[in-house]
């Protein structure tokens, strides 16, 4: 009985850290005396590009200061047609977003089991028909990745991605340098499990750096951990090898894969093997199916949080994916709980961002491959030009909510007639004009389109 009371108690307990947890995993180390206050933002390119043999990993400067607020930092994966970017984690908690390609991802989690196992059937010798199952191999969980997905990682956990496309594959991954999670300091870093340094030497940041785990190990250490000679674990060191982390693989590569799905579940409940093993790790934000508002003229949005992908309790990120039509407009709103990191896929749009003091910090017109930070609390709009506009943003809370400025869920929708004729000097005419008008809840067109 008292083994069985202990046993409940510690289930309990367990139940009870992963949901504080999930809940405080996004507080900062040493908070940036003042990085929120700008007179002006500016939108952010790619500060260093290192190339690899096949392909090519662009950082933003996370020292920057729109991305100091955000407490993140940003990096661009394009791996050429049949490439592998082969095993690195990243200190801090991330979400990454295929801008575009088709290929498979593999997470290597410690403590997770080999979910997939290959055993083919080989004929025995005889005429009796004998047949011997042969052991092939054993490796832990693979996803297929597709335009749209949105995969979460955890701190700490490795990752691979392979490109079985013909054309590039663009990943675009947001870290989150402030969570709790990474407890080394603030700078990004890419811990390499393959791979070398390139050619390049000079590098204005601090990462990728380049050779991985194994090198600094001495080579008997190595041969004695994985009971091998000294020339094979010299192998894994890669020091005479100069590809990089994104390589060009020896043909087609084979790997075990179910159905979709069919293994999956998203119970977050209790231990490692209940959280991030089995739970399900991506989704595809791209689907219109599961779009959250549309409008026929304007455009739809689709959002991802941890209501719909439970794994992000433990990133404590979210995702919103937009499309607007030329001339649809997103009407004015402000995030309240979290900073958003935008990231232009297509076309072009006008954005104007406010802070509290009522100032324009950003009006300018964005284009692909752009990134725009917009503080928490700060009001901004967005209006599509004659291409339409494409985007994805990242915030920095799993429970990501906004408020808008007008509109039929507005902030000025639910204040009194009278409230808003004394707020802005208007008479009552004027005053339900500005609260009645705008019919539309999040996506309009602008009056120039509308005509």
């Amino acid at each position: 009985m008292h083994k069985l009371l202990f046993c409940l108690l510690s289930v309990v307990s367990l139940t009870l850290l992963l949901s504080f947890h999930g809940g405080e995993a996004r507080q900062r180390e040493v908070p940036f005396q003042n990085a929120c206050h700008f007179s002006q933002i500016n939108s952010l390119a790619p500060a260093q590009a290192t190339k690899f043999e096949a392909g090519q990993m662009e950082v933003w400067d996370h020292m920057s200061p729109e991305l100091r607020c955000a407490g993140v930092t940003v990096a661009r994966i394009t791996l050429q047609a049949n490439s592998i970017f082969l095993p690195a984690f990243f200190s801090p908690p991330a979400l990454a977003y295929v801008v575009q390609g088709e290929g498979v991802m593999g997470t290597i989690a410690s403590g997770c089991p080999e979910t997939y196992e290959q055993i083919e059937g080989s004929s025995g010798r005889g005429g009796g028909g004998d047949r011997r199952r042969r052991f092939e191999d054993m490796h832990q969980k693979l996803e297929n990745f597709r335009r749209g997905d949105v995969f979460a990682s955890l701190a700490g956990v490795s990752q691979w991605w392979y490109n079985r496309g013909d054309s590039d594959a663009v990943i675009v991954i947001v870290l989150d340098v402030t969570n709790r999670e990474n407890q080394l300091d603030q700078v990004p870093r890419m811990f390499q499990l393959a791979g070398s340094r390139t050619q390049e030497q000079q590098q204005p940041l601090t990462w990728p750096s380049g050779n991985n785990a194994f090198s600094g190990f001495d080579p008997n250490i190595i041969a004695e951990a994985f009971k091998i000679n000294i020339e094979t674990a010299k192998q894994l060191q890669n020091l005479k090898d100069n590809r990089g982390n994104i390589i060009r693989a020896n043909g087609p590569l084979h790997f075990v894969i179910p159905p979709p799905r069919e293994w999956q579940h998203d119970d977050i409940a209790t231990g490692i093997e209940e959280t991030y093993c089995t739970a399900k790790i991506h989704e595809n934000i791209d689907d219109p199916e599961r779009t959250d508002h549309f409008s026929t003229r304007a455009g739809r949005i689709s959002t991802l949080n941890s209501l719909n992908l439970r794994v992000l309790r433990l990133v404590r990120l979210n995702a919103l994916r937009g499309y607007l039509y030329s001339g649809g407009m997103v009407l004015p709103q402000w995030t309240a709980n979290a900073h958003t990191v935008l990231y232009v896929t297509g076309g072009q749009a006008k954005i104007q961002v406010v802070d509290d003091n009522g100032q324009s910090v950003f009006n300018e017109q964005v284009g692909q491959g752009q990134v725009v930070v917009i503080p928490q609390g700060f009001a901004v709009s967005k209006t599509a030009g004659e291409t339409g506009f494409e985007w994805i943003s990242f915030k920095t809370n799993d429970h990501a909510y906004i408020n808008t400025l007008s509109g039929q869920t507005s902030y000025l929708r639910a204040v009194p007639v009278d409230v808003i004729k004394a707020s802005y000097g208007v008479n009552e005419e004027e005053a339900k004009r500005i609260k009645f008008s705008q019919q539309e809840t999040l996506l309009a067109m602008t009056p120039s389109s509308s005509s």
